[in-house]
């Protein structure tokens, strides 16, 4: 296997389809062109994303698009992608066979804006459910299988809804790339995690903007996106170093040791001492049914 190889994280199948936590390690940036054969929903998980973009080689060459951090490669098209690469972590949701021909029957030929649509999904109640998903994936103590079924039944509900409805409009203004690649360069740094006004400071605009324009970008608020990194910086303390937690909590940015006990478990499913005591990455193991 190489470094640009995906690895499996965790995987559970039910019958409506399977979840899966997935990641790539890309160096450089790198382009792409793939043909999917599955229905599936697919979200980056900040701070572990990337910036892309996206054409159809075969429909409308000629213009890229955005893709967002929760997209659908609608499958029998082929899509061409070029992302900055890094460190990428996504969770996704494939859909059954049986499931994925009742989704797509309504749109046996989608148009070339439906696709292009699809590669940036802004809708909050999918990101929920997919984040609810990832939390059930990683959940190391007591993972449900029932409520990852439930949760990809949700997802198709939702998802059946989002094509059947006209497109939204599309709104402007949204981050550059250069701005984001300086807000991901910030956060990557040893140090104290930077608030929000630094990061607007940086990408030269105000915090309001930051705010607005990193939504459309993202699908996430700058607060999240924060608190994964400030997260995914502790995660990197705890194993390597045996500081004191309430030392890591305060090296992350949290005022209280007891705010960053609770970020730490809704992000992982374990608290601060439990994952130090489990070592590094959580990895779930393989489920089938």
């Amino acid at each position: 296997m190489t470094q640009n190889d995906p690895v499996v994280l965790a995987q559970h199948q039910t019958p409506g389809g399977r979840a899966e936590l997935v990641e790539w390690h890309w160096p450089t940036m790198f382009d792409f062109i793939r043909t999917e054969t599955d229905l599936m929903i697919e979200m980056a998980i900040p701070p572990l994303a990337a910036e892309a973009s996206a054409c159809l080689p075969e429909i409308d060459p000629a213009r890229r698009c955005h893709m967002g951090s929760l997209f659908v490669r609608w499958p029998g098209v082929q899509i061409g992608g070029r992302s900055e690469g890094g460190h990428i972590r996504v969770v996704r949701c494939v859909f059954s066979g049986e499931r994925a021909r009742a989704l797509m029957a309504a749109h046996p030929r989608p148009g070339t804006e439906m696709i292009k649509a699809l590669l940036a999904i802004r809708s909050e109640a999918l990101r929920s459910l997919m984040q609810l998903l990832r939390r059930e994936l990683i959940n190391p103590v007591d993972r449900s299988g029932e409520a990852i079924a439930a949760l990809i039944d949700l997802i198709a509900i939702e998802f059946a809804r989002l094509i059947a409805a006209p497109a939204a409009p599309q709104t402007t203004g949204r981050l550059a790339a250069w701005q984001f690649r300086r807000i991901r360069e910030r956060l990557g740094r040893s140090g104290p995690v930077p608030g929000v006004a630094e990061l607007a400071a940086l990408c030269g605009i105000s915090t309001r903007h930051l705010h607005r324009q990193f939504l459309a970008l993202t699908g996430a608020t700058v607060a999240d996106y924060i608190e994964n990194a400030r997260i995914e910086q502790a995660k990197r303390l705890l194993e390597t170093h045996d500081h004191p937690i309430k030392a890591i909590a305060a090296a992350c940015g949290f005022a209280h040791a007891n705010s960053f006990a609770r970020a730490f478990r809704r992000s992982t499913g374990l608290t601060p001492l439990a994952f130090r005591q489990r070592g590094p990455d959580i990895v779930c193991p393989i489920t089938t049914h």
